[in-house]
């Protein structure tokens, strides 16, 4: 009699011969026909009468880590991606990936010995590849792959939910081995989830369709507790679906960049989402991010790829300050789309990666997942964007999981473009540090970010790609302002707001004066200049069209509009949604 686990194997083997020809994608190597992310009826039948032989953990749930817990965000830092052998991404992503990451490799041991040689053989540095030999379903790590999470310790723990693919429990057990292999805990809850239709900003907000209610078994209650309870999720968006069909995994037309940036799918007008995708980057630009600013939604344009379907440029992957994003073989709109990124996250480095098996719901993203570094330095902070008065006081979180110590950290400022100075950051407790920049002598545009290094060797700052990407606001100084009324001026908040194509600013003043009113991205930047003059007494409303002082019209998301009046500077925000 053969053994369970050599069973299994047999199963799974024996299911690529039988999966319909509709789903016909091969691995790279062209060793198997690969499982879609829908199971197949011929999963189910294999499974047939066997349900009690699924190499599974049946449903048991582990308590919870110990509060408060932290879910980590994508783009915190990593030290590997764990994909699965046979291969459902080009080499050229792997090899781009090892150049500082260790790849995590899934893979059976009937495909071990093909797996080193058609790595090597296809220029993956063997030196970064670490296997993970066991039984295994599919391609779809991002899906059944582990969550990391920081206890209230400030220890690592892996979180192990139940993969949503019940005929497919060995990919189901991959979690529990992973973490076995790296020395992690682990904590396994009974709740069905799917990795794809999850994002979390590292800072207690997560997101993900109804599809996680409709498939857990429990209330919505229920589920927001326990994502409380083993995520330590305190606001979970749960947004409703975009299409009647498909999987309905919220990677497929929406993706976390940031904490306060959200990339939204775009399609033409006539595609039977286009509406309901429209409807969903309002609703995202009116919800307040964890910064208590709403989110900075941007827009990627998702052309046909054929049949109707639309790339799927939001299904990407975060990593490092480098963006690994799927291309479809139109070299137009790869580029316009590897640009959208590029004005989405300042400072990144963007590349794209084609592979004849992407498909509209699911790509690069869906076939990867993020392996945290254990030890990292954390660094977290709300951006200065309004204009201030006076000295500034720049507060940061900032913890060395290494437990090594901090060994530095500062932040580094320049007005107007002038030199950088530094000045370093007291630790005020519970991992707040804090740093003042001096108030100025004029008014003047403030540049900076916060860097930090502990005593491991590790560095971290915000923002992440720093100095490539910096903060910036408007200071002014003290000096003749102290005998000014405060209420000469009034900045309106425009209307509507989120707006498209336009909106209407407003503002009162008490006397005729001088009024400059100006447009600004959030990096600081002078978009649209809309008054520089002289303006009476009492209400002046003038309407910006969304575009800037060339004409050309601009991009999603949050912009500063700010009034410069009665010797004093007002600051208003305002949203683009397209």
């Amino acid at each position: 009699m053969l053994r369970r686990a050599t069973m299994v194997t047999l199963l799974c083997l024996s299911l690529c011969l039988v999966v319909s020809p509709a789903f016909a994608e091969w691995d790279v190597d062209g060793l198997e026909e690969l499982l879609p992310r829908h199971e197949t009826e011929a999963e189910r039948r294999l499974w047939l009468g066997r349900e009690d032989e699924m190499p599974t953990r049946g449903h048991r749930a582990d308590a919870p880590p110990l509060a408060p817990i932290r879910n980590c965000a994508e783009w915190e830092p990593a030290t590997g991606v764990i994909v699965r052998y046979p291969l459902g991404l080009p080499y050229s992503l792997l090899t781009d990936l090892d150049d500082d990451l260790m790849l995590h490799v899934v893979v059976s041991s009937g495909y071990q010995s093909q797996a080193q040689s058609n790595l090597s053989g296809n220029g993956v540095n063997m030196d970064k590849v670490q296997f993970l030999v066991k039984s295994n379903d599919s391609i779809w790590t991002r899906d059944y792959g582990p969550w990391y999470v920081f206890d209230g310790n400030g220890d690592i723990a892996i979180i192990d939910h139940t993969y949503n693919r019940s005929y497919r429990p060995n990919d189901n057990l991959i979690p529990v081995h992973f973490a076995q292999q790296q020395g992690i805990p682990v904590h396994s809850h009974d709740m069905y989830h799917t990795g794809g239709n999850y994002m979390t900003d590292g800072a207690h907000i997560s997101s993900s369709t109804r599809l996680v209610y409709d498939e857990a078994g429990m209330s919505s209650a229920q589920v927001d507790q326990l994502m409380h309870d083993y995520y330590g999720v305190e606001d979970y968006k749960v947004l409703d679906y975009i299409e009647n069909g498909g999987i309905h995994h919220i990677d497929t037309w929406a993706k976390f960049l940031n904490e306060e940036t959200v990339l939204v799918k775009d399609v033409w007008s006539s595609h039977h989402t286009y509406d309901d995708l429209n409807q969903r980057a309002t609703l995202l630009a009116s919800l307040p991010a964890s910064t208590g600013r709403n989110y900075r939604v941007h827009r990627v344009y998702c052309y046909d790829i054929g049949y109707g379907d639309p790339a799927s440029y939001t299904n990407s992957l975060i990593c490092n300050g480098k963006v690994y994003m799927p291309t479809f073989g139109n070299s137009s709109h790869d580029n316009n789309a590897l640009d959208a990124y590029r004005a989405a996250l300042p400072g990144y480095e963007v590349e794209g990666y084609y592979h004849s098996g992407f498909l509209s719901d699911d790509a690069l993203h869906c076939r990867t997942k993020i392996a945290h570094d254990t030890g990292m330095l954390r660094v977290a902070h709300t951006p200065i964007f309004d204009s201030q008065e006076g000295e500034v006081t720049v507060s940061a979180h900032i913890r060395d999981h290494s437990e090594t110590g901090v060994s530095l950290a500062e932040v580094r400022y320049r007005r107007d473009g002038g030199a950088w100075q530094a000045l370093t950051m007291a630790a005020q407790g519970d991992y707040v540090w804090e740093a003042v920049i001096p108030a100025g002598t004029a008014e003047n545009t403030v540049e900076y970010y916060i860097h930090a290094e502990d005593n491991s060797g590790r560095d971290a700052g915000m923002p992440r790609v720093a100095p490539d990407a910096l903060y910036s606001f408007m200071q002014s100084g003290t000096t003749g302002i102290d005998d000014m009324a405060p209420s000469q001026a009034v900045l309106n908040a425009n209307y509507p707001n989120p707006f498209n194509p336009e909106t209407t600013f407003s503002f009162e003043l008490h006397h005729e004066g001088q009024v400059r009113l100006s447009v600004y991205d959030t990096q600081g930047r002078i978009v649209r200049t809309l008054i520089n003059g002289t303006c009476p007494a009492g209400r002046t409303s003038i309407t910006w069209n969304g575009k800037d002082d060339a004409g050309r019209t601009l991009s999603s998301g949050v912009y500063l509009y700010r009034l410069h009046a009665a010797g004093l500077v007002y600051t208003r925000p305002a949203t683009l949604v397209k």
